[in-house]
């Protein structure tokens, strides 16, 4: 079974709270949660330490700091050099996301970058990766929904929702 099974409803309850604002006060977290500020504190600490938070972000506006395109990139990596060209192509702060992956590609990177030049420099780099095979690029036209936050299992609030 996973970590999420040693999380009881507190810290649940905590998670969720972050989730919505991870500004939030200690003090403003215990009183809705009807619970006491160092309790909160000892949780947070306890979830920190054991990994389940992994730090604490701004959600910024990408297009407003300059990064109007975003782009998925499938690449076909030499047998035995997946990791190793992971790593390198991780190091480029245009990578947003990078995963191994099943089907016709062994690695899918996401990536933002300023326009469509700087996007061909990137894939134009990355072939020259002698272990790199091939790629297969496709351009973000629109985003329907991008959410970096982890639904936190066990709330009702947080369970997909649908037809049927």
């Amino acid at each position: 079974m996973g970590r999420s099974s040693t999380l009881d409803d507190l810290d649940r309850g905590i998670l969720a709270e972050l989730n919505v604002d991870a500004r939030r006060s200690h003090r403003v977290i215990a009183d809705r949660l009807k619970v006491s500020t160092t309790t909160v504190g000892l949780r947070l600490e306890r979830l920190e330490k054991d990994g389940v938070i992994r730090g604490y972000v701004p959600i910024l506006d990408d297009e407003a700091l300059g990064w109007e395109l975003c782009a998925t990139v499938g690449i076909r990596i030499s047998k035995g050099k997946l990791r190793e060209v992971e790593e390198r192509l991780a190091k480029d702060p245009r990578a947003y996301a990078i995963y191994d992956v099943t089907g016709d590609y062994d690695a899918l990177l996401i990536g933002r970058f300023r326009d469509r030049r700087d996007l061909d420099s990137f894939v134009k780099h990355a072939l020259q990766d002698p272990n790199v095979e091939r790629t297969n690029t496709q351009v973000v036209l629109n985003r329907v929904k991008e959410d970096r936050r982890v639904p936190v299992p066990g709330l009702r609030s947080e369970r997909p929702t649908g037809n049927g």
